[in-house]
Formats: structure tokens, sequence, C-alpha cells
């Protein structure tokens, strides 16, 4: 059962660290070249719905921080 747990965790985690670099390249890209996608915007709106939230928004935007800092 040990196994299990230890092989979807690491699954879990490239997983993550994958979506992470897309993340990455997709800022980058937008900085080089013109698209529609906006990254950057993006994550200014996600986090502007968070802090629109008061304190249970700012409460949430730390847990999903939290989570995003496991390592």
């Amino acid at each position: 059962m040990k196994n299990v747990t230890v092989m979807i965790n690491e699954s879990a985690g490239a997983f993550v660290t994958l979506i992470k670099g897309l993340i990455v390249a997709a800022i980058f890209a937008n900085l080089l070249f013109a698209t529609e996608f906006n990254p950057i915007g993006n994550i200014v709106n996600l986090v502007n719905t968070f802090l629109g939230g008061g304190l249970a928004g700012l409460l949430a935007l730390m847990v999903f921080a939290s989570f995003a800092n496991t390592k």
C-alpha cells in the first residue's frame, strides 16, 4: 500500500511540474510574440478575484498558495 501512495505522489508531482513548465513557457511565449492568450492578465485577474472576496478571499488565496509551496 505504501508503494501505491509513493507512486501516486510521484505521478502527481510530475504532472504539477509539467503544468508549471507549460505556464512559464506560455508566459514567455506571450512576451516574445503577440498572442491572444494573456497568461499575465489571467494571473492578475485570478489574484484580484481572491482579493475582491474580502477576508474569505484572502484566506482562500493563502490556502491556494500553501498548496503551491509544498516543497
